[in-house]
């Protein structure tokens, strides 16, 4: 099942994300059409699973490209449960902001200064990842990968230590038959940008 919603929650900034149940984007092709990578841990932890999929329309007109979100679902380093929202976008979307829960478009000016609070392998290249403040309930954090912004969004924010152990993330439009193997699991409700 495929669902439009309208993300009002970046001023200024009203992507339309189409919403798809995970056996959609999996077993109907949804994933391998897309022009942008759907960031997949991988391997997959043991335990978790494909929540879902948002996007922006395939539109050559669209001013800010297509961007993704992808729902993964299962526990944190405690055994709690959690939710990671691995968010590719192109700059200036505001999609990953509204999946963080921020008013802006993009990153805050802390990304890319100091240190950073974590790294991900993507496509085989260490990824810087800063922490972007953002509401309570979540931890966020932000970097660049295959020339777009990464938005790591955890789910609750108590469950950030998922980011500091280093994640191998691949595009899941890569793997193939691979893709077909995914745990799905329900449609996560996080990506309705409720």
């Amino acid at each position: 099942m495929t669902r439009w919603i309208t993300a009002a929650t970046v001023e200024g900034m009203q992507p339309r994300l189409i919403v798809v149940e995970p056996v959609v984007a999996v077993l109907d092709g949804a994933v391998a059409a897309l022009s942008a990578p759907v960031w997949v841990p991988w391997p997959l932890p043991g335990g978790w699973s494909f929540g879902g999929l948002a996007h922006t329309a395939e539109d050559v007109a669209a001013p800010n490209g297509v961007s993704t979100a992808a729902s993964w679902l299962g526990a944190d380093p405690f055994g709690e449960p959690a939710e990671l929202l691995l968010v590719c976008e192109e700059a200036g979307s505001g999609v990953g902001a509204g999946f963080a829960g921020l008013d802006v478009s993009y990153p805050g000016p802390e990304v890319g200064v100091g240190p950073p609070h974590a790294r991900f392998t993507v496509n085989g290249h260490d990824v810087p990842l800063w922490e972007v403040p953002a509401a309570d309930d979540r931890g966020v954090y932000a970097g660049a990968a295959a020339g777009r912004w990464l938005w790591v969004v955890v789910h609750p924010a108590e469950a950030s230590p998922l980011v500091v152990a280093p994640l191998r993330l691949v595009d899941a439009r890569l793997l193939g038959a691979e893709l077909a193997t995914l745990p799905l699991g329900a449609l996560s409700p996080r990506l309705m940008l409720a």
